[in-house]
């Protein structure tokens, strides 16, 4: 097949963190078809100093710059509407280039699919899109005509979890053109290593315990959560290290902070890590879990969210993630229960590969193929 992929959020050598789930499963899907990316980058990003690889790339990748001026209101103005515009013009540019017709275009999260309706449409192209948004508050804000057009349009949605796929029928989609097919990892890539060699390459200290933060340093991500729950602790025997970005943390003497890294650079991060913490709000379904339980890394995270469709009390602790109280028991219990966290280890250990990217790749495929044949088709 040959695969047009649009989305906002594929890596690249100046973010080189950005779209890693994406990329592993495009680079699967392009050993066997042809494919086609565009990942337009705001204008004002161009200048940032560039890594030397994020990774191979196997596809043909267009990165056409649009002028982004957030989304604001200005004087009664929404500026994220302009943004769009801008967005949507770069999108199409490189429509207009495309020297064959795709089969299928693939479009990652909802508002990508907003810039080819019309050219699907013209070009009697399938449209399939992969929703793993945490949350679908904006897209209730679209104009009714534009999220009617795309409900009907849709040949297939590929929702990432059953809650993403339950708020979608909500929304309006046809509960026939869903499938639930959760993120995967790439288990050739995430194993378990010596954790020793782990620490001592990032620096770390060998006899700590080590709690593990990998994400954005945001509000529902929950770093400064993990903070506060080590703070309550005083155990000088903790460690943390804090891998992502887009925010600020609270200074303290027990932290290490990174920046984004490639994906291929997380594996050694993951196990160097006692336990993983992410008291997230909510989620799709989320990677950087399967990436950490892939390692043999007992987690805790939060209850009431969708996380509690990947861990259950066998490999990790699910948590209220907005009482810091309960975060730092978790934690203290895993550090203190030595036979709790080795039998967390254990029965991760026993499970991996249940979760395979090559398995999710081939039940994508599949379904590119019959909206391709036809199957399904509005």
């Amino acid at each position: 097949m040959n695969i047009l992929v649009i989305t906002n959020n594929y890596p690249s050598k100046r973010f080189p963190n950005h779209g890693a789930f994406l990329y592993n499963l495009i680079q699967e899907l392009a050993v066997r078809h042809q494919i086609t990316v565009i990942s337009p980058n705001k204008l004002h990003q161009s200048l940032r100093k560039q890594q030397a690889t994020y990774g191979k790339e196997r596809c043909e990748v267009y990165r056409p710059l649009y002028f982004s001026i957030s989304n604001r209101k200005i004087a009664g103005i929404n500026t994220g509407k302009i943004s769009d515009w801008f967005y949507d013009k770069a999108v199409k540019r490189i429509l207009g280039r495309l020297s064959a017709k795709p089969d299928v275009i693939y479009v990652h999260f909802l508002s990508n699919a907003l810039p080819v309706l019309d050219h699907a449409s013209q070009h009697d192209i399938p449209l399939v899109i992969a929703s793993g948004e945490s949350t679908y508050a904006s897209w209730v804000k679209k104009p009714v005509s534009l999220k009617s057009a795309l409900t009907h349009q849709v040949n297939h949605v590929i929702c990432v979890s059953k809650e993403n796929r339950d708020q979608l029928i909500e929304l309006g989609f046809a509960k026939d053109k869903l499938s639930v097919i959760p993120n995967a990892v790439d288990y050739e890539l995430f194993k378990p290593l010596d954790k020793e060699a782990c620490r001592r390459k990032l620096g770390l200290s060998l006899n700590k315990f080590t709690v593990g933060f990998v994400g954005h340093f945001i509000h529902r991500k929950g770093p400064q959560r993990i903070i506060a729950a080590i703070e309550s602790l005083n155990d000088k025997d903790v460690q943390l290290l804090c891998v992502g970005g887009k925010g600020s943390l609270k200074p303290n003497d027990f932290m290490r902070e990174m920046g984004p890294v490639p994906n291929f650079r997380l594996p050694e991060i993951y196990n160097s890590f006692d336990v993983f913490v992410l008291p997230t709000l909510h989620e799709g379904h989320c990677n950087v879990i399967e990436e950490a339980k892939a390692c043999g890394i007992p987690i805790i995270s939060s209850k009431g969210t969708s996380v509690e469709e990947q861990i259950d009390e066998s490999v990790g602790i699910l948590v209220d993630p907005m009482n810091i109280e309960e975060i730092a028991s978790a934690i203290n219990l895993v550090k203190k229960d030595s036979a709790l966290r080795e039998r967390m280890i254990s029965n991760l250990l026993e499970r991996r590969g249940s979760n395979s990217l090559y398995e999710r790749a081939n039940k994508i495929e599949k379904i590119l193929a019959g909206v391709c044949e036809g199957k399904g088709r509005p």
